[in-house]
């Protein structure tokens, strides 16, 4: 069992409750890395928080290839910024969208009423003329 020590000795106590859920995910965590405890698992946590990650997801194998042209191409810098692009312009668009459907929506309900109306006054028309 490998058992990682801080450089320093812990001389902070840090009482922590936890769900059982979040307790089965620690232990988890403690088992999968062979650390000896939960307080160097949390140690572990803690070290691994701060480490800069690459990606915190996986692409698609078509949008990865996507995105690694434009960055090969220049017209992006990095992956990083090509995601950070592709996402703002998505979120740009489905607001675009949001928008055209909120309106859509209205225009539906209008035509609606006017189709209520035009009905209630034939209605009425009808009653009138006696047919």
């Amino acid at each position: 069992m490998r058992t990682d020590r801080p450089p320093t000795k812990a001389s902070r106590f840090l009482g922590v409750r936890l769900t059982e859920e979040e307790e089965t995910l620690l232990e988890n965590f403690r088992r999968s890395r062979e650390l000896a405890n939960r307080s160097e698992a949390v140690r572990a946590l803690v070290r691994e928080s701060t480490e800069p990650r690459e990606f915190a997801f996986e692409l698609p194998a078509t949008l990865q290839a996507e995105v690694e042209a434009l960055v090969e191409d220049g017209v992006l810098k990095s992956p990083e910024s090509a995601i950070d692009t592709l996402v703002t312009l998505g979120i740009a668009e489905l607001g675009r969208t949001h928008e055209r459907v909120v309106q859509l929506r209205a225009h539906a309900r209008n035509e609606a009423a006017r189709r209520e109306s035009r009905r209630r006054a034939d209605r009425e028309g009808r009653g009138l003329l006696g047919r």
